[in-house]
């Protein structure tokens, strides 16, 4: 096949949402439509490149193509598109609300009415401005041995309490499955296992340092741990959901 057929079918194809298996049928039938086109403009005159190049003209533009195979493979492939993005941003808003800005207007109103200990943020001594600008406790504040806090609940339960122990453990796994969800629904570059779980501990640890920095929190390696696992969760649950939608649905073809 030319090549240049080749890499208008791949950007027609490759982004579907389909099995393999269909998006091959729907290749060769494009490349059957391809071809018969080039054959005729071959036959009025035309040049083995300008049937080509006229060949693709007529069959239309890429990006319209590819729009029409997803809403022919899924009536409501827009409004789920659409309906994922808002859930994505939704769910963006609330851990940014409560594990950040929430955090500060805490902190800020507690401070005008004159509070100044942080419970945010571990210190020996009386805190008296705004930030602690102490080394010794910046190092209680961090955690650098994984599941070293997590082994702690466990073991010392029965000095936290429950809902401290379920918000610190699995509370951190629970909040990030929905990026593992979402990742690899609205982004493509993020349907690779590792991009998609690399991604997320990129995310984690800049929220780990920012509530670290502004010191609205603890710098914890176990969330970034437990977080990853939530994320894998998300990502293989919907990975999942995928697979088994493929297999239960009869292959088709679309027409163009």
């Amino acid at each position: 096949m030319d090549k240049k057929f080749e890499s208008y079918i791949d950007q027609i194809v490759n982004d579907l949402d389909c099995d393999k298996a269909e998006k091959k049928e729907i290749a060769e039938e494009i490349s059957d439509h391809l071809k018969l086109l080039k054959q005729e403009f071959i036959e009025q005159g035309y040049s083995d490149e300008d049937a080509i190049n006229k060949a693709l003209e007529c069959f239309g533009d890429e990006k319209q193509l590819r729009n029409g195979y997803k809403e022919s493979i899924s009536p409501y492939y827009k409004l789920f598109k659409i309906s994922n993005w808002i859930i994505f941003y939704l769910f963006s808003f609330i851990v940014l609300w409560k594990l950040i800005f929430q955090r500060i207007l805490e902190r800020v109103i507690n401070y005008r009415n004159g509070f100044t200990q942080n419970h945010y943020f571990f210190s020996d001594e009386v805190q008296s401005g705004f930030f602690v600008f102490n080394l010794d406790a910046w190092k209680l504040n961090a955690n650098l041995i994984p599941f070293k806090n997590t082994l702690n609940y466990v073991i010392n339960h029965d000095r936290f309490n429950l809902d401290t122990i379920i918000n610190n453990t699995l509370g951190n796994i629970l909040i990030f499955i929905p990026l593992g969800v979402f990742l690899p629904i609205l982004f493509k570059r993020y349907t690779s296992f590792s991009r998609a779980i690399t991604f997320s501990i990129i995310v984690s640890f800049t929220l780990e340092a920012l509530q670290f920095l502004l010191q609205i929190g603890q710098f914890d390696i176990d969330d970034l741990i437990l977080n990853a696992i939530g994320s894998m969760v998300g990502f293989l649950f919907i990975k999942l959901i995928f697979k088994f939608r493929n297999v239960v649905r009869k292959p088709r073809l679309f027409g163009v």
